[in-house]
Parts: structure tokens; C-alpha cells; sequence
């Protein structure tokens, strides 16, 4: 009877630590590029997306050259450690540049003044 004892109890206590674990796993972010990033014109405001939604400035969205549609990037301006969530929502078609933003984002990081910024890239989960 001892032997069923033990193993309960270790299958008890083990249970936590698997839940600390997968907590962990579910929260960290992957580090991305740094590069060039600038902010979308207002003529672009109302055009529809390469995913399908109309630009609205005042959203928290960006381009990204191979992110997929839908996924969720913390952004972070180099010169003034500022960060901003946004969502990618379009395709960037420039060589030069590792993402394109809103006008909101853009305000969030405090570059609307220069016509491009230093910024790396995180996925979030």
C-alpha cells in the first residue's frame, strides 16, 4: 500500500511545474530584425490593405514583408526605447525598410517628425 502512496504524491507535486513551464513558454517573444521603419502617408488613408482591410490611420497597424496577415509585432524606436502593438495588416514592398506603420503607431513611438526611424521588430505570442 506504501507504492500507491508515493507515486499520488509525486504525481501531485509534478503538476505545477508543468504548468509553471508552459507559462513560461506561452509568454516570450521572439527578437526580430532591426532595420529602417516609416510611417504611411495620408493618402493612403481608405485604400484596402494586400490583407484585405481598409487603412485607417488612427489603428495600430504595420506592414511587414513576410509576417503573415493577423500577427501581433511589438515595435521599438532604437533612439528612445519607446514601443508600440501593432497588427500586421499589409504586405511592405520596400527593400529598404523592415516595416511600414500607422500614423497612431507612429505617434506612439514619437517619430513623426523624421521621415525614418530605427526600430526592432518582437512577434508576440
Amino acid at each position: 500500500m506504501r507504492p500507491l502512496e508515493t507515486v499520488l504524491v509525486i504525481a501531485v507535486s509534478a503538476a505545477p511545474l508543468a504548468l509553471t513551464a508552459k507559462h513560461k513558454v506561452a509568454t516570450r517573444t521572439r527578437p526580430g530584425p532591426k532595420g529602417k521603419a516609416a510611417f504611411y502617408s495620408k493618402t493612403l488613408e481608405g485604400h484596402k490593405t494586400a490583407c484585405g482591410r481598409t487603412y485607417e490611420p488612427t489603428a495600430m497597424t504595420t506592414a511587414h514583408k513576410t509576417l503573415r496577415c493577423g500577427t501581433k509585432v511589438r515595435i521599438s524606436n532604437l533612439k528612445n526605447s519607446k514601443c508600440a502593438e501593432a497588427v500586421v495588416t499589409d504586405r511592405l514592398s520596400s527593400p529598404k525598410r523592415t516595416v511600414d506603420f500607422s500614423r497612431a503607431v507612429a505617434e506612439q513611438l514619437d517619430c513623426l517628425k523624421k521621415g525614418t526611424t530605427p526600430v526592432q521588430v518582437e512577434v508576440l505570442p
